[in-house]
C-alpha cells in the first residue's frame, strides 16, 4: 500500500510539473539547421523559405547548398516538403544559396534568391528568380541569368571585385499590382519590376533612411499592414533588426524603432549569430514574427535556427521590440518559486543563478520547461532560459550555472533534473540531480542556486520549489461592450488566466482619448479593475492587452450626448461690509458644473461698478468677491447671467457709507465696529421682505439695505441726547425746591 501511495504521489508530481509543457516551441525547425526566413500563405497554408545551414561545428564561412521549404496549417507544427538546390541556377557558382523571397502572382510563384555569379566578367554576388506553378515544387531558373548583378550598382570600394552589396532581395506587390523588388548590403536599392515579375522596369534607385541612429546593413523586408508601408532591415554589427514606415513604397523612410536586439551569446560569443534576417507573415488574422536564432544545440555563427513569434501592431502603427523566446507562439513560461522564502524565485543575473524577488523586470526569472535532455520520463525535466534560448541550468560540479547547449551527452545529463516530492513540502516539488541522486537543487547562503545533500529540515525547505506560470494565457472581460453619457463614469474588470501568474499586469488606453479616458483602479487576485470616463459623443474602442503583446482584448465604447439640461439659478445671497467696502454674491447653478457665470453690477448713478466671470464648481455652486469703488450712496442693480439661462437674473442691495464722527478733540472717529455682512435673497424674497420689515429696524448692527436710503443716528448719539434732557429737567426741579425753601423760612 504504502508503495502504491508513493507511485500516485510521483504521478502527480510529475504531473504539476510537465502538463503545461508542450513541445512546439523554438527554433520551429529542429531536424536542420535553417536561416533567413521568408514566408507566404497559400490555400490555407503557411510557407517558410530558408536556406540550410551545413557549417561545421568549427567552420569559418557560411556553406549553403540550397533552400528548404516547410510548411504548417496551424504555425506550430512544421513539414519539410520540398528543396531546390543552388544547381538550379547554372550560371551561379560555389556553396552560395543566401538569403531568398518568394511570392505568388496570377497563379505562379517567383522565388528571388542569392547566388554568387558564376561570370567573371560581372562576378560578385546576384539575384537571381525562379518560377512554378506550385508553392513547393517544380521551380525553374526563369530567365537562365541574373535579374540584378554587381554592375548594375555601384558597390562599396572596400568589398573588393566579388562584392556582396546586390544580396537578400525582398518583393512586394502593391495594391495598384506594381510590384517593387529592394535588396542590398551597406547600400540598400530598390526597383521596380515588370508585370512579367522576370524584368526590371526603370531605373534601380539607392535609398536612405531618416533618423537611423547607425547603418544599414542588410535584410530589407517590405510590407504592409494597417494603411502604412513597412521596410524592416538589419543595422549595425552584430546585427539588430530595425524599421522604417512610409506612405509609400518608394519612401522617404522614417526610423521608428529597433525590432530586436543582437542574438544572446555566451562569454567565448562561439555560441552568437552575428546576423539577423526577419520576415513577416499575417496568418489566420494573427500577425508572426520570423528571425533566425542559435538556438539548436552546437548552434552559432554558421549554424543557424529559425523561430517564431506573434506580435501585434500598436494603435499608432508602431512595433514594440520583439524578445526572442523559447517558448515560441504557442507555449508559455513558467517561474520557479522558492518554498523556504516565497518571495523569491530562481533567476539568472549577468551570468549569476540565484534565488532572488521578482520586481518589474521579469525577463531573466522565466523559464522555459522541457522534458530531460538525457530521459524524456515524465518525472524529468530540463530548464532552459526563456529569452536567452538555448542556454540551460546546468549542474557544475555543486554549482548551478547557465551555459549553452553544446551537444554533448555529459551537457544533456549534467542539465537534467528528476522532480520528486517536495521534500519540505509534499505539494511542492524538489529536484534531484540526474548524475547524482543524492544531491538536490538547493538556495545557498549567499542565494544561488547550487546542489547539496537534503538531511536537516533547513535543508529540505531550501530544496523545495513550485512551478508558477509566468505568462498570461488569456484575458476576460466582463463587458465587451458598453455605452456612457457624456460626464458619466463606469468600471471594466479584466481578469487574466491563470489568477497566479508571476506578472499580471495589463496594458489598458483608449483609442481616442478626447472621447474616453480610462485609468486603472486595483489589481488583485489576477483581476484588474479600470474607471472609464466618458468625455465627448461619438464612438472608439478601450484596448486591453498584455504587456509583452500576445493578448489583447477590446471593448466598443458609444458615448452619447448629455441631454440638454436647462440651468437653474438659486439662493442667490449679496452680503456687504460697510466697513470694508466689501461685496459677496454667492448662489447655485443647478446643472451647471464647468459653467461660467457672468455678474454685472450697476452703481447708483448708472454707471458700471463691477463685471466678471466665474466657474461653477462640481456641486453648482459660485461666488464673487469685489470691493466697492464708488461713493455713491443707495442702490446698487445686480445682474446674473449664464448661457443657458433663460433670461438675466435681477436683484439689489442697499449701500449707505456711514458718516465719521468727530472724538472729544476734535478729531474724527470711524464708525463702530459692528457692521456685519447683510443678505440680499433676490428677485422673489426681496419684495416680501421689503414688505414685512418695520422702519425701526433701521438701528440694526448690521446694514439691512433699504430702498429709501434713509439712515438714522449713531446710538452713541441718541443716548447723549437722552441723557442732557434728563439733566436738565432734574436742573430744574432742584432749582424749584431750593427756591421753595428760601420762602419758608423768610
Amino acid at each position: 500500500m504504502k508503495k502504491l501511495l508513493l507511485i500516485v504521489i510521483l504521478f502527480v508530481s510529475a504531473y504539476l510539473s510537465f502538463s503545461a509543457i508542450s513541445h512546439a516551441d523554438n527554433p520551429v525547425i529542429k531536424d536542420n539547421f535553417s536561416a533567413d526566413p521568408a514566408a507566404l500563405v497559400h490555400d490555407g497554408k503557411a510557407y517558410l523559405y530558408v536556406g540550410h545551414d551545413e557549417a561545421s561545428p568549427n567552420g569559418n564561412f557560411f556553406v549553403l547548398k540550397k533552400w528548404s521549404i516547410y510548411s504548417s496549417s496551424d504555425m506550430e507544427n512544421w513539414e519539410l516538403e520540398g528543396s531546390l538546390p543552388r544547381t538550379a541556377f547554372e550560371w551561379a557558382k560555389n556553396d552560395s544559396a543566401w538569403a531568398s523571397q518568394a511570392i505568388e502572382r496570377d497563379g505562379k510563384f517567383y522565388w528571388y534568391v542569392t547566388v554568387l555569379n558564376g561570370d567573371s566578367d560581372d562576378p560578385g554576388y546576384s539575384i537571381g528568380v525562379a518560377v512554378s506553378d506550385h508553392p513547393v515544387n517544380g521551380f525553374k531558373d526563369a530567365i537562365g541569368k541574373p535579374l540584378i548583378t554587381n554592375k548594375m550598382t555601384k558597390s562599396p570600394e572596400s568589398m573588393g571585385a566579388e562584392a556582396w552589396d546586390d544580396i537578400d532581395p525582398t518583393v512586394f506587390i502593391d495594391d495598384d499590382g506594381q510590384a517593387y523588388l529592394y535588396w542590398g548590403n551597406t547600400h540598400l536599392y530598390y526597383a521596380k519590376l515588370k508585370d512579367n515579375m522576370i524584368e526590371i522596369d526603370g531605373e534601380i534607385h539607392q535609398v536612405t533612411i531618416d533618423n537611423m541612429p547607425g547603418t544599414f546593413t542588410e535584410a530589407p523586408w517590405l510590407h504592409k499592414a494597417h494603411g502604412n508601408y513597412y521596410l524592416s532591415f538589419a543595422m549595425n554589427y552584430p546585427e539588430e533588426l530595425g524599421y522604417a514606415i512610409s506612405d509609400s513604397p518608394t519612401g522617404p523612410w522614417e526610423y521608428k524603432g529597433k525590432l530586436m536586439d543582437a542574438l544572446a551569446s555566451d562569454s567565448n560569443d562561439k555560441a552568437a549569430s552575428n546576423t539577423s534576417h526577419q520576415a513577416f507573415l499575417q496568418f489566420n488574422d494573427e500577425w508572426y514574427f520570423i528571425y533566425h536564432t542559435s538556438a539548436l544545440p552546437t548552434g552559432g555563427q554558421y549554424r543557424r535556427s529559425v523561430a517564431i513569434e506573434k506580435f501585434q501592431y500598436n494603435e499608432d502603427g508602431t512595433i514594440d521590440k520583439i524578445i526572442p523566446s523559447a517558448s515560441g507562439v504557442t507555449s508559455h513560461s513558467y517561474a520557479i518559486q522558492s518554498f523556504d522564502d516565497k518571495k523569491r524565485y530562481i533567476r539568472h543575473l549577468a551570468g549569476d543563478v540565484r534565488m532572488d524577488p521578482v520586481g518589474s523586470e521579469v525577463l531573466d526569472s522565466k523559464w522555459h520547461l522541457v522534458k530531460g535532455l538525457a530521459n524524456d520520463g515524465e518525472e524529468y525535466i530540463s530548464f532552459q532560459a526563456e529569452h536567452k534560448p538555448g542556454f540551460y541550468l546546468k549542474r557544475e560540479n555543486d554549482e548551478i550555472v547557465l551555459a549553452k547547449h553544446d551537444g554533448t551527452t555529459e551537457f544533456m545529463e549534467e542539465a537534467t533534473f528528476k522532480a520528486v516530492p517536495g521534500l519540505g513540502d509534499k505539494e511542492w516539488t524538489s529536484y534531484q540531480s540526474y548524475t547524482d541522486e543524492t544531491l538536490y537543487l538547493t538556495v545557498q547562503e549567499n542565494y544561488r542556486l547550487g546542489l547539496s545533500t537534503a538531511t536537516s529540515e533547513k535543508q529540505r525547505n531550501i530544496a523545495t520549489f513550485t512551478v508558477v506560470q509566468a505568462d498570461i494565457e488569456g484575458i476576460t472581460l466582463n463587458k465587451s461592450s458598453l455605452s456612457l453619457i457624456e460626464g458619466n463614469v463606469t468600471t471594466i474588470q479584466a481578469t487574466v488566466k491563470p489568477a497566479n501568474v508571476l506578472q499580471n499586469k495589463l496594458v489598458i488606453y483608449s483609442t481616442n482619448p478626447e472621447i474616453v479616458t480610462v485609468s486603472s483602479q486595483n489589481e488583485k487576485e489576477g483581476v484588474s479593475t479600470f474607471t472609464v470616463k466618458g468625455l465627448a459623443s461619438g464612438e472608439t474602442d478601450i484596448v486591453i492587452e498584455t504587456e509583452d503583446g500576445r493578448y489583447t482584448e477590446r471593448v466598443k465604447v458609444q458615448v452619447n450626448q448629455k441631454e440638454a439640461v436647462p440651468s437653474e439659478l438659486k439662493n442667490v445671497e449679496i452680503s456687504t461690509n460697510t466697513k470694508q467696502k466689501q461685496v459677496l454674491v454667492t448662489g447655485e447653478l443647478i446643472e451647471g458644473e464647468g459653467k461660467n457665470v457672468t455678474v454685472k453690477v450697476i452703481s447708483p448713478n448708472g454707471d458700471l461698478e463691477y463685471i466678471d466671470q466665474a466657474l461653477v464648481d462640481d456641486k453648482n455652486h459660485f461666488a464673487f468677491q469685489y470691493t466697492i469703488k464708488s461713493k455713491q450712496n443707495g442702490k446698487y442693480q445686480v445682474s446674473i447671467g449664464a448661457t443657458d439661462l433663460s433670461e438675466i437674473y435681477q436683484t439689489s442691495f442697499m449701500y449707505t457709507k456711514k458718516p465719521e464722527q468727530p472724538d472729544n478733540d476734535g478729531k474724527p472717529i470711524k464708525p463702530d465696529d459692528s457692521d456685519k455682512p447683510s443678505n440680499d435673497k433676490g428677485n422673489d424674497e426681496a419684495e416680501k421682505d421689503k414688505d414685512s420689515e418695520s422702519q425701526d429696524k433701521d438701528n440694526e448692527t448690521n446694514d439691512k439695505h433699504k430702498n429709501d436710503g434713509q439712515q438714522k443716528l449713531p446710538n452713541t448719539a441718541t443716548n447723549l441726547f437722552n441723557y442732557m434732557l434728563a439733566g436738565l429737567v432734574m436742573l430744574l426741579v432742584g432749582t424749584f425746591i431750593y427756591i421753595s425753601q428760601k420762602r419758608k423760612k423768610v
